[in-house]
C-alpha cells in the first residue's frame, strides 16, 4: 500500500512537472506597448541604448541619464510622452535581472487625468492628483515569487486606516525602447519630490532622514539640517523630552506596531524614513515590506529592546522614560491586531492576484521566474497561508483570542 502511495506521488509530480514545461508562453519577440495581449496599462523607456546599458551594468554608481517616458492606457494608446530623468534603485534587489527603475519627470504629471498610478482608496491628508518621481519597482524580495506581496500590504494598511505615510502602487507592463523588460510596479517614491506631490506641499519645506542599512542610524537626507540634528541629539542624549516634541508618537506607535505584527525582518536596522513639513514633528513612512511574515516567531518589539539601531533607541526611550507610553502603546496594539484580518488581507491578495493573473506569462517567458503559472498560483496561496499563521501567532502572543 506504501508502494503504491509513493508510485501516485510520483506520477502526480510528474504530471505537474509536465504541466509546468508545456506551459504555452507568449512570443515576446517583436511585441510592442500597442501589440501586448494585457489588460495593465504599459511604460515604454526611451533612451540611448549604450548610456542605459552602462547605467544598468554599473547600477551602484547611481548613474543618472535622460530619458523619454511613454505612457500607454490598456488599449495600447498613448496618453503621454514626456522627457524625465532615470536611474536604477534598490539596493539588494538591484543585482536581480530585472532591476528597479527610478522615474522623475521634468515636470509635473496630471495623475487624475492619467490614471497612472489608480487607487481605490487613500489615506486621510494623501493626494494623487499630481505625480513627478515614481519608481518602477520589481517587488524587491517578492521578485519572481508572487510580485504583489508589498502592494497587498500597502493596500491592507490603508484598508484599517493606520497612521502613515506609505508608498502607493499599481502593476504595468514596462518595455525599453519597444523591446519587452517585464512586468512592474509603478510605486510613488519615497523622496521629497513625490512626498510634496503626495501632501500638497513645497519640497523645500521637507526635512528627509533614512536608515542606514549597516549600522542602523537615522541620518541627514535632505532639508533642514539643523533639524534633523536636534533629532540625532536628542537620541545620542536618550533625552525623552526633546524626542516627544521631535516626532509624532501616535504615528510613531501605529508604525513600529504594523513592522511588529508583519514580523518584517529587513526593519527596523533598514527600510526606515522620516519626513518633517516646515518643522512639524517628525512622521515615519512605511515601504518595502516584501520580507514580512517569512519565517515565524520574529515579532520586532521584544527585539527592538535590545537593539542598537536609532528606531529601536526611540522605542526604548520612550519605553524606560515615558509612563504613559507603553500602556498607550499596548492599547492601541489590542486595537489594530484584533481588527486586522486575514479575511480582508485576502480579499486583497485576490483582487491584486486577479490583476495579472493573464500578465505573469510573460515575466515566466522572459526570466523564467516564477517557473510557471502554476508554481506563481501557488506561491500566492502560500503566502495568504503564512500571513493567516502569522495572525494566528500575534493572537497567541498578545493574549488577544
Amino acid at each position: 500500500m506504501r508502494l503504491l502511495t509513493l508510485i501516485l506521488l510520483c506520477s502526480l509530480l510528474f504530471s505537474c512537472s509536465k504541466l509546468t514545461v508545456s506551459e504555452p508562453l507568449p512570443d515576446i519577440e517583436g511585441i510592442t506597448p500597442s501589440s501586448i495581449s494585457s489588460d495593465l496599462t504599459r511604460i515604454n523607456i526611451v533612451a540611448d541604448a549604450d548610456l542605459f546599458e552602462n547605467m544598468y551594468l554599473n547600477f551602484a554608481q547611481n548613474i543618472e541619464i535622460s530619458a523619454q517616458i511613454e505612457y500607454f492606457d490598456e488599449k495600447g494608446i498613448l496618453l503621454l510622452d514626456e522627457s524625465a530623468k532615470i536611474r536604477i534603485r534598490g539596493s539588494g534587489s538591484a543585482l536581480n535581472d530585472m532591476k528597479s527603475i527610478g522615474i522623475i519627470f521634468t515636470k509635473k504629471i496630471d495623475n487624475l487625468a492619467l490614471q497612472i498610478i489608480n487607487t481605490e482608496q487613500v489615506l486621510p491628508g494623501d493626494d494623487l492628483c499630481t505625480l513627478q518621481s515614481i519608481r518602477l519597482r520589481n517587488s524587491g524580495n517578492d521578485d519572481g515569487v508572487t510580485h504583489i506581496k508589498d502592494l497587498a500590504l500597502t493596500e491592507f494598511a490603508i484598508a484599517n486606516s493606520i497612521d502613515l505615510e506609505l508608498k502607493y502602487g499599481t502593476a504595468t507592463q514596462v518595455f525599453i525602447n519597444g523591446k519587452y523588460y517585464g512586468l512592474l510596479n509603478i510605486r510613488t517614491e519615497n523622496d521629497r519630490i513625490a512626498l510634496s506631490d503626495l501632501l500638497q506641499v513645497d519640497s523645500s519645506s521637507i526635512t528627509m532622514l533614512k536608515s542606514d542599512f549597516k549600522n542602523g542610524n537615522m541620518e541627514y537626507k535632505e532639508g533642514n539640517f539643523q533639524l534633523a540634528q536636534r533629532l540625532n541629539q536628542a537620541i545620542d542624549d536618550e533625552d525623552v523630552f526633546e524626542l516627544k516634541r521631535l516626532i509624532d508618537i501616535t504615528n510613531f506607535i501605529d508604525y513600529i506596531l504594523f513592522e511588529d505584527y508583519l514580523q518584517n525582518t529587513d526593519w527596523p536596522h533598514n527600510n526606515a524614513r522620516m519626513y518633517s513639513v516646515n518643522g512639524s514633528k517628525f512622521r515615519f513612512l512605511l515601504f518595502d515590506l516584501d520580507r514580512a511574515f517569512i519565517r515565524p516567531k520574529m515579532n520586532r518589539l521584544p527585539l527592538m529592546e535590545y537593539l542598537d539601531d536609532d528606531i529601536s533607541k526611540m522605542y526604548q526611550i520612550l519605553r524606560a522614560n515615558d509612563e504613559n507610553f507603553i500602556p498607550t502603546l499596548e492599547k492601541r496594539q489590542k486595537e489594530l491586531y484584533t481588527l486586522f484580518s486575514p479575511t480582508r488581507f485576502n480579499e486583497i491578495v485576490d483582487q491584486l492576484a486577479h490583476n495579472i493573473d493573464g500578465e505573469i506569462k510573460y515575466l515566466i517567458k522572459k526570466y523564467g521566474a516564477p517557473h510557471s503559472t502554476l508554481q506563481w498560483k501557488m506561491n500566492v496561496d502560500k503566502m495568504k497561508r503564512d500571513f493567516d499563521r502569522n495572525d494566528h501567532y500575534n493572537r497567541n502572543k498578545y493574549d488577544l483570542n
